[in-house]
């Protein structure tokens, strides 16, 4: 008796876990819901004050990721009008990924939102939406 006991103890650990602790897409029947499709990816290089490209050129409606990654220390991406702002890992740590949809025409600056060093307050660029 001891063991089933037990073995109850532990379904309802097990179904209380499952009801508080999975992500929604785990614990709920539904189904996920595919994530949007980028037209096209384009790679960011974050390093000494620098982004390269520091301007990218998008036509009106297209969708792309933006993969930033750092040569050297952590750097930020802020993209205030797409409410982004993102930790670029230090070199050899990853990348950061951003999906950015250019919804309406216009100049949209980015900057690095972490303090990297002496130069980190001209660390910026641009997206020009067509």
């Amino acid at each position: 008796m001891r063991n089933a006991g037990k073995a109850s103890v532990w379904a309802t650990v097990a179904a209380l876990a499952a009801a508080y602790c999975l992500p929604p897409a785990l614990a709920a029947s539904e189904p996920e819901i595919e994530p949007e499709k980028a037209d096209r990816v384009i790679a960011i290089v974050a390093e000494r004050f620098t982004f390269v490209p520091s301007e990218i050129k998008l036509k009106q409606g297209e969708v792309v990721e933006l993969r930033i990654r750092s040569l050297d220390t952590n750097h930020g991406f802020y993209l205030r009008d797409a409410g982004v702002n993102v930790i670029v890992p230090k070199r050899g740590k990853g990348d950061a990924r951003v999906l950015f949809r250019a919804q309406k025409k216009g100049v949209f600056p980015f900057e690095c939102s972490k303090a990297c060093g002496a130069g980190h307050t001209i660390m910026g660029g641009r997206i020009v939406v067509e």
